[in-house]
């Protein structure tokens, strides 16, 4: 096989071979599709797939070892020294890659390809040996016209380990004055908790068995505007590093290209009121999907256009609200169904 640049290219040529392809589908547990994800640069693989793909390619072992690290440079394939050391700088070829998703990707889906690319990156980076850390967005909820932020919401969030990636990837959350995530975007300045034991003390409304040890949280800024909040946590103490930190910073940079200007606000436009904890708005948060439909249907019956977005953004203002209004009158809570 003739040399390549890069380990995609030498997947692509591997999997040319459409028996190869399924062979090598099969022993990693994934479709085949996937590898031509991977190939053409669509998509990254997992970190947990990257060893079993060289297991799957004992010809090819050798190359890939030498290339793979050329995007990944966390990537260490067996047999081989670790560094025990963060590399300093996002990989140029990753620069490229987001410029291309924000060139090239549907307007609809600019945001989440962008995001999805720099939240797997970003991991990979941080937590190459999978100790457990999970980053997430936390987005300002769009104002209803003449009023300030009053709040922002989880929307997108990816995981080093399987036992993370139920809980960051399939919940959404809205976050307060009363959080890290809040201050951090209020204040337009980085708030770094290196303990479980500092989070109770300071944001004890936020405070969860399942995420004790260290969290960044950093603001997403284009110039003095803010779109929400960029936010890590390790399952361990004293996680982060000021490699790791500068390294959080760049990507923050970097992210700012997923978001449209009008999602970001001036920093006196933000106005964030007191939330209640996770597990109150749970019950509130399980009607959205219902409440949407039951939108549309009234738009549809009163001849007025509602798209679903349109739907999904007024569902999200009317939660917002309250949950606002529950922090203020915690023993009047409305009769969740």
């Amino acid at each position: 096989m003739e040399e390549t640049q890069t380990w995609r290219d030498l997947l692509g040529k591997v999997i040319s071979d459409p028996s190869e392809k399924q062979r090598i589908a099969d022993t990693l547990g994934v479709k085949p599709i996937t590898l031509t994800r991977w190939a053409t640069g669509v998509s990254n693989p997992r970190q947990d797939n990257l060893l079993p793909l060289l297991d799957a390619l004992p010809h090819y072992h050798q190359q890939f070892s030498e290339l793979i690290p050329k995007e990944f440079p966390h990537f260490f394939p067996k047999n081989s020294t670790i560094i025990d050391h963060t590399p300093q700088e996002i990989p140029s070829a990753f620069y490229a890659r987001v410029l291309n998703a924000h060139a090239n990707s549907p307007v609809l889906l600019r945001a989440s390809s962008i995001c999805i690319l720099i939240l797997q990156q970003l991991l990979g980076h941080l937590d190459p040996r999978q100790t457990g850390v999970m980053a997430f967005i936390a987005q300002c909820v769009p104002p209803v016209p003449g009023h300030k932020v009053r709040s922002l919401r989880k929307t997108l969030g990816r995981a080093t380990t399987k036992s993370w990636e139920a809980i960051v990837e399939n919940w959404t959350q809205f976050y307060g004055a009363e959080s890290q995530t809040g201050q951090a975007t209020t204040t337009g300045h980085p708030i770094i908790i290196h303990s479980s034991e500092d989070r109770l003390r300071w944001f004890p409304a936020h405070h969860t068995h399942e995420l004790e040890g260290s969290s960044a949280v950093y603001p997403i800024l284009f110039a003095d505007r803010v779109a929400g909040s960029l936010c890590i946590v390790s399952k361990e103490a004293n996680y982060f590093s000021q490699t790791h930190l500068d390294l959080i910073e760049d990507y923050v940079e970097l992210m700012v290209l997923a978001f449209e200007r009008n999602e970001f606000y001036r920093l006196h436009d933000i106005e964030l009121g007191l939330i209640p904890s996770r597990e109150i708005q749970q019950p509130y948060l399980a009607q959205f999907h219902q409440r949407v439909t039951h939108a549309m249907i009234a738009a549809s019956q009163n001849n007025i256009e509602l798209t679903r977005r349109e739907a999904e953004l007024k569902v999200w203002q009317d939660l917002e609200e309250e949950l606002l209004q529950l922090a203020f009158n915690p023993n009047s809570k409305k009769q969740v169904e």
